[in-house]
Order: structure tokens, then C-alpha cells, then sequence
């Protein structure tokens, strides 16, 4: 993930060698189809921050990242309606996000926080 003008961008994050991305999506889509014992709101927190750091396309990963957020908050509802939106959200807390994100990327994966 790059930002800044250009000549002067700032690289936050560098995706894993593209060698094991097959191996860490296959993990990925295991633990979430069958990790049923998770709460859902758990759940749509750790598959947010493991897809997006798997970084499985070239583009589009984000868009992705937060349709299966909000798939898995919705479900944790139980409801057909959202009142919320992980897009939205990000948004309004951009600076924050990526600031978080990158920090934790960095470090030691470390979610907790």
C-alpha cells in the first residue's frame, strides 16, 4: 500500500511474496468457512486484517476486505438491514485506520489493541 504524491510516496505496506499467497488464502478460506465457534464480531475483525494483509489481487482487496466485514457483522445481528458500513467508517477514520494498520502490519501481528 503506497500513498503520497508522486516522487514523494511512502510505502505503508508490502504484501508477502506472491509464492505464498495459494498457501495463505487456502488457510484463510479454511478458518473461515469452518471457525464457527468464533464471535462473529471477532470473526469480521481477524478476517478484515488477515485478508487484507494476505493482499491476494492486485487491486481490489480492500473492496473485498470490508464486503466480508460487513457480510459477518450483518450475520452477528441476525438481520437483512445494516445501519452501519466498514467503508463508510474507514472513511471518516482514514488516518487512523491506515495509521493502525500499518503499525500493526509492521509489528508483531499483534491485534489486540
Amino acid at each position: 500500500m503506497v500513498s503520497g504524491a508522486m516522487g514523494k510516496e511512502k510505502v505503508h505496506f508490502q504484501a508477502s511474496d506472491s509464492s505464498l499467497t495459494e498457501k495463505e488464502m487456502n488457510q484463510f478460506l479454511d478458518w473461515f468457512r469452518t471457525n464457527e465457534k468464533t464471535d462473529l464480531v471477532l470473526k469480521a475483525t481477524l478476517a478484515h486484517f488477515w485478508f487484507v494483509t494476505i493482499h491476494p489481487f492486485e487491486a481490489g482487496n480492500g473492496i473485498i476486505t470490508r464486503a466480508l466485514t460487513d457480510m459477518l457483522l450483518a450475520k452477528s445481528d441476525k438481520s437483512n438491514q445494516r445501519f452501519y458500513s466498514m467503508s463508510a467508517q474507514i472513511r471518516m477514520q482514514r488516518k487512523e485506520y491506515y495509521e493502525i494498520l500499518e503499525e500493526t502490519q509492521k509489528g508483531n501481528l499483534d491485534i489486540t489493541e
